[in-house]
């Protein structure tokens, strides 16, 4: 098992280093702009302008229409597909079985709640008033007003497809080729990052997640099934956003 593990990925590409930073570098581009255009479209619907408002709320504008996070995964999505084409990356393999998948998911997404149910439980004794991530928090101040069908396309379905492109597809595949171990502990490092950790604690709540993700996408070699357990995961995240 740990051999297999340790194989370096197939299908090669090559100079796929460089290709990986620049997709991604046009991808943080295609962030900003969308941001920059939603901030834009905020100010025009508010008629505030930009000089009156601090850093935090102009970036809050971006936020005010419920497409917002919609609008952001469908751009950072199309530049991803479109780059994975013109560069000739392997990521996808629709002969998978998708019953087999479907089971597979389960059955790691179990492996995943067992995690953060135990992680809950560290946090829970670091701090006994602890209720959710900051990361989490945040999005829920984000999302309030939002319809529950565009909440749930936006963070349950179009973010985990982007994340796990960007993380495991590329970062892991890609990048390091020859060096699986190293790039699933660089994926995993930078994983718990992006979500915005409020202390190493939170972070490693995230990283322990990626890493979760990386194996399964090392064990098994195929991105779907890491794609599925994130939807699965963020599924039950956005439910527990409105339920709870």
């Amino acid at each position: 098992m740990w051999q297999k593990l340790n194989q370096a990925w197939q299908d090669p590409v090559k100079d796929s280093w460089w290709k990986v930073l620049l997709l991604i570098g046009v991808y943080l581009t295609s962030q900003i702009l969308a941001v920059t255009g939603l901030i834009q479209y905020g100010l025009a619907r508010s008629g505030l302008d930009s000089y009156d408002l601090v850093g935090a709320d102009l970036s809050d504008l971006a936020y005010i229409q419920p497409w917002t996070f919609v609008i952001m995964e469908a751009v950072g999505l199309v530049v991803l597909i479109l780059g994975i084409s013109i560069f000739g990356f392997k990521l996808f393999d629709w002969t998978l079985n998708k019953w087999k998948l479907l089971i597979g998911g389960f059955a790691v997404y179990g492996i995943m709640y067992c995690y953060l149910s135990f992680y809950d439980q560290i946090l829970i004794a670091y701090n006994p008033a602890f209720e959710t991530t900051q990361n989490q928090a945040a999005l829920r101040i984000s999302t309030q007003g939002a319809p529950f069908l565009l909440t749930f396309l936006a963070l349950s379905i179009l973010g985990p497809i982007v994340e796990e492109i960007l993380f495991r597809g590329l970062l892991m595949k890609y990048l390091l080729p020859q060096l699986p171990w190293l790039g699933l502990g660089i994926s995993s490092v930078i994983f718990g990052l992006l979500h915005r950790p409020a202390n190493v604690l939170e972070w490693g709540l995230y990283a322990g997640m990626g890493l979760i993700f990386g194996l399964t996408y090392l064990k098994t070699r195929r991105l779907e099934y890491t794609i599925c357990v994130h939807i699965i995961n963020n599924c039950v995240a956005v439910m527990m956003m409105y339920v709870l």
